[in-house]
This record gives structure tokens, C-alpha cells and sequence, in this order.
């Protein structure tokens, strides 16, 4: 019997709900064009879950992947808004030089004023716009429900699978893994990354995997995995097949 995906369709096909009629491209494929919203989710019958995303650099088959830093913007605090009114889907920040058109494409915006957070639908590049110099228009999918003024204050949350990079930990602080690529991706390509269910994934260098008990990212090679040894550490999933150093594990995976 084929494998079969959630709501029908073969293996190796996009058979997702959400996007039944979409040019098809396979778990083990990647594209150098889009063919896939990002973020749609691919899930199979026996539990693994697979998500569309980018790579924004190169990355190597079986290693966990994060959300690159590039597309995260801290707290702005500077008063930079161009008040807009209740209703619009647009709205003017200034000092932001260097933005580029549609960078924040899929990203989300919250007014951490009024407490709101607006999913992004695209954006234009910095320039002077009504005599304001590097001013960039944002256009979000749905309206603003409050009023913006000019004394409020944002940030932006990145898409987390529109540049996904392999993940580090340096010093303990670890990044934001997102799932694990199930082959080799060229820098700027489209691929189908696992979320969710059994999983192989590369082992630390320095550190075997144990049967059934949580594996983490790795402090000493990028993308791997090694046993969890403490609480603030995140967990990639469950060892289900032991993996010796430099080899590889079997992972029942949970990066939702």
C-alpha cells in the first residue's frame, strides 16, 4: 500500500489541504523557484509533518535548521511611526535604512503599544517618501484595528520558515530551531522541512544519543544533536534509534 498523506494523495506529492492544486514538488526535492506557500504544511499517516520553507544560506542533509537572525527586528522604541488611522491595511515607518522590497514579505508586525500583532504582506524598499528620508510603507493582510500614533512603539517577528539557516549554540545560548532538512538545500531554495515524526538527524561529535531520552542542538557542532542535560535547553525530539558520535540518530521529532 503507498504512503498515504493526511486528506489523500501519494507520497512525495503535495497532497496537503490547503494547497491540493499546487505544482508538485517531492520531500526529497528541492526547487530554485517557490512552488508552495511558506508554511504550508505537508502531513503524512504515520506522523511526520514536513513545513515549505527557504534556506537562506547553504545547508547539509539530516541537521536541525533555525530561523536566520536577518529578518528580526528588536523593540523600536524611537518614535518612528506615521500616525494612520483605524481601519487602513498600511501604515509609514521611518528611519529604516536599507530595507528592501518585500523583506519582511510573511513576517509579523506587532504595535507593542496597543498590543496587536498584524501579519505582514509585503513592504517597499527605504527611500524618501513625503520628504521623510529611508520611510518604508508596510501592507498587512488584514486592518489595523487600532489607531497607530506617531509615539508608539513595534517590533517585527520573522516568518519562521521564509530563512531558515543551520542552527548554532555558542555559549549555551542556543538558537530557535525549526525543524531538520531531510536533504542537502542550495542557498536561496525551496524545500519541504520536517516538523514532526521519526527523523534522522547527525549526533555531536563528542556525545551519543540515548534510547528514549530528549536530544538537543548541539553546543559544539552546528545543526547536530546531543543529549539534553539541562531544563533551558530546547528539546528536538526523543532518541528512538541509538546514534553513535559523528553517526546518526533516529528522532521522533517536536518542533511544532
Amino acid at each position: 500500500m503507498a504512503d498515504q498523506m493526511v486528506g489523500g494523495g501519494q507520497q512525495n506529492a503535495i497532497g496537503s489541504r490547503e494547497f491540493p492544486k499546487a505544482k508538485g514538488q517531492g520531500i526529497m526535492e528541492e526547487s530554485s523557484t517557490q512552488k508552495a506557500s511558506m508554511g504550508a504544511k505537508l502531513e503524512f499517516t504515520d506522523g511526520r509533518v514536513f513545513r515549505y520553507a527557504k534556506a537562506s544560506a547553504a545547508i547539509s542533509s539530516s541537521l536541525v535548521v533555525s530561523v536566520a537572525d536577518t529578518y528580526r527586528d528588536p523593540a523600536d522604541t524611537n518614535d518612528t511611526f506615521v500616525a494612520q488611522a483605524a481601519g487602513s491595511t498600511d501604515f509609514k515607518v521611518s528611519a529604516r535604512s536599507g530595507d528592501t522590497l518585500d523583506e519582511y514579505a510573511g513576517a509579523y508586525f506587532a504595535n507593542i503599544t496597543n498590543g496587536e500583532q498584524y501579519r505582514i504582506k509585503s513592504n517597499t524598499a527605504s527611500a524618501t517618501v513625503n520628504g521623510v528620508a529611508s520611510t518604508v510603507i508596510f501592507t498587512l493582510y488584514d486592518p489595523l484595528k487600532t489607531a497607530i500614533a506617531t509615539s508608539n512603539d513595534y517590533l517585527i517577528t520573522p516568518h519562521p520558515y521564509a530563512s531558515v539557516i543551520t542552527a548554532t549554540a555558542v555559549d549555551g545560548a542556543t538558537d530557535r530551531p525549526v525543524g531538520v532538512s531531510p536533504i542537502g538545500i542550495t542557498s536561496g531554495y525551496y524545500f519541504w522541512l520536517q516538523t514532526e515524526g521519526i527523523a534522522l538527524i547527525k549526533v555531536d561529535s563528542a556525545e551519543a544519543t540515548t534510547l528514549g531520552t530528549p536530544v538537543t542542538l548541539s553546543d559544539g557542532d552546528a545543526g547536530r544533536i546531543a543529549p539534553q542535560t539541562a531544563l533551558a535547553e530546547p528539546v528536538i525530539g526523543i532518541c528512538h534509534t541509538v546514534g553513535a558520535v559523528d553517526s546518526y540518530s533516529g528522532v521522533l521529532l517536536n518542533l511544532h
